[in-house]
């Protein structure tokens, strides 16, 4: 059972259920990850997408109103009343998240996050710097040469099989939001910071339709 749902979890952290004394989230945004606690066995049966929304909020330092894209498996987590089941959210869970980067808080000057989430260790700063504009530029050839040739390939050819459907499925959607993670981390402060905004914007509705066309071919209407 523990090995079943490590793998529905995704998640290389998973704890021995005997022991473990809550349930844990991580939820990366850009470069850093983040712990976010719930009860022991709330995640799986009663915690919402707005639970989870609000703890996470809470661990970027941004106010409870803000705008922020809560992304697993290939599903936006974006109905606050749904709970976190309907998305088969478990413990381990892995969520990505899409923030604007000018409007994140700086972290605590102690190091120490909240009671509800903590902060990891900060990725070393990175030997070359890629300008924004390359940095889009690179989501596009990645996925026009590589990801989409795959998707089409999905489309027009899917396993009958309905597992091996949806681990492809899932495998091509957690590659499009690992280039939604690159586009959220590019840099839109600078002095072209609106003509980056602008494309990087084209670039996500890209990926977003991309996704969509993937869920059309794992969930046929």
């Amino acid at each position: 059972m523990k090995r079943f749902l490590k793998s529905v979890t995704g998640s290389s952290l998973f704890d021995n259920d005997e022991t473990r004394t809550e349930d844990i989230v991580y939820v990366q945004q850009g470069a850093e990850t983040y712990s976010i606690n719930f009860p022991k066995g709330d995640v799986d049966t009663k915690t919402t997408v707005k639970d989870l929304r609000i703890a996470v909020l809470d661990a970027l330092g941004l106010a409870h109103d803000h705008s922020i894209k809560l992304l697993f498996s290939g599903s936006h987590l974006k109905d606050d009343t749904a709970p976190l089941k309907d998305f088969k959210v478990k413990h381990g869970a892995k969520i990505l998240c899409m923030a604007s980067k000018s409007k994140l808080a700086p972290p605590p000057a102690s190091g120490i996050a909240g009671p509800s989430s903590s902060r990891t260790t900060p990725e070393p700063p990175k030997k070359k710097v890629i300008p924004p504009m390359e940095k889009i530029e690179l989501v596009k050839k990645h996925i026009t040469g590589t990801v989409l040739p795959l998707v089409v390939a999905f489309e027009t050819n899917p396993p009958e099989d309905a597992a091996k459907r949806k681990d492809e499925h899932h495998r091509l959607s957690e590659t499009v939001l690992g280039e939604m993670l690159k586009l959220d981390s590019v840099d839109v402060d600078g002095d072209d910071g609106a003509e980056v905004r602008k494309k990087r914007k084209v670039m996500v509705k890209e990926l977003h339709a991309i996704l969509e066309r993937l869920d059309k071919v794992d969930k046929p209407v």
